[in-house]
């Protein structure tokens, strides 16, 4: 499953400011390693000269000694603009993974209309792949026919190198209904793991204004045509505070269909589910339509009703289900 790409989103969104930036990414791994290839920071002094850093590519000493370089090369002591450096975690770091790992350090003058065109081809479930070599900068285009899990590649010679990372679009999608309190505290829990979210509610002003620039947001007076036009591989989850409205849902998302959204959950007690199962059975729904009703939603175990825990243990229940099927 796409981990999260926050350096992604930095990366776009620190362009607007014109500022210089190190890009930190790493090529290669061998042996146990705290980060994958392909795992990226950025790295940038902001315009009151504080630092930020968005990203890890894995904490300890080998995160505290590329910041050291990185902050090397946005002041100027460190000349070079692009290099790859190897780095031995256990004999030159003493970290207890052991590993090797090497990391690309690139300094990048944003551009901000070509990253903002990628960025927006992303979004938009396009992958975006970026090509580094040590005599020229990254070249950024669209892989349209790129493999759903193409994985970066690193090729080295003794005076050469060549990267290239794919920037995949979130394979986790979530269309949630209902912007009540356990909504938004499942939208929260989504957001920093990387999820593409459709947010959709009845009411107009209720949906958070600093999430909307994150989220898919929308007011419609009948939510349930909304799942017509849904990606048949994501998640829906019903938390409206209508239950009527709730039955409706279900209606829509469990309609027969040779390919039946990935999760359909509902909000609610094993009562509520068994009232709804005897009216959608009236409506002619057969028991397997009906065995794919998650509900109650959320891992077992887990009985709280705090909207906050209930976030936690859903979203558990999601990364279980999208790491099965990645």
């Amino acid at each position: 499953m796409q981990q999260h790409l926050q350096w992604w989103t930095d990366l776009n969104g620190w362009a607007n400011d014109e500022r210089p930036m190190v890009l930190v990414s790493v090529v290669r791994a061998d042996g146990s390693t705290p980060r994958e290839v392909g795992a990226s920071m950025l790295l940038r002094f902001d315009s009151q000269q504080q630092w930020q850093q968005s990203d890890t590519i894995g904490g300890g000493h080998l995160e505290f000694q590329a910041i050291d370089i990185a902050q090397a090369m946005l002041t100027g002591s460190e000349p070079r603009i692009r290099f790859v450096e190897r780095f031995n975690l256990s004999a030159r770091l003493g970290q207890c993974c052991g590993g090797v790992m090497w990391l690309l350090f690139e300094k990048i003058a944003p551009s901000k209309d070509d990253l903002l065109a990628y960025h927006q081809a992303w979004q938009t479930g396009q992958t975006i792949v970026r090509s580094t070599r040590l005599d020229q900068a990254s070249t950024w285009h669209i892989g349209t026919h790129q493999p759903l899990h193409s994985t970066p590649k690193f090729d080295q010679s003794n005076t050469a190198w060549q990267w290239t990372q794919t920037v995949q679009p979130y394979a986790m999608r979530v269309m949630i209904f209902g912007a009540g309190h356990v909504g938004e505290a499942i939208v929260r829990c989504l957001l920093p793991i990387g999820v593409q979210i459709t947010w959709v509610d009845n009411r107009d002003d209720i949906f958070p204004q600093d999430v909307q620039n994150q989220v898919r947001c929308i007011s419609s007076d009948v939510p349930e045509a909304e799942i017509t036009h849904f990606d048949r591989s994501g998640a829906i989850l019903i938390l409206t505070h209508d239950h009527q409205l709730d039955l409706q849902l279900c209606f829509e998302a469990l309609k027969p269909t040779q390919q039946p959204f990935a999760y359909v959950g509902m909000i609610g007690s094993k009562s509520k589910r068994a009232i709804f199962e005897k009216r959608m059975q009236a409506r002619g729904y057969t028991e397997t339509e009906l065995q794919r009703l998650v509900c109650p939603i959320g891992i077992d175990g887990i009985t709280s009703k705090q909207p906050a825990i209930i976030a936690v243990s859903v979203v558990a229940d999601l990364l279980q289900l999208f790491d099965r099927k990645k």
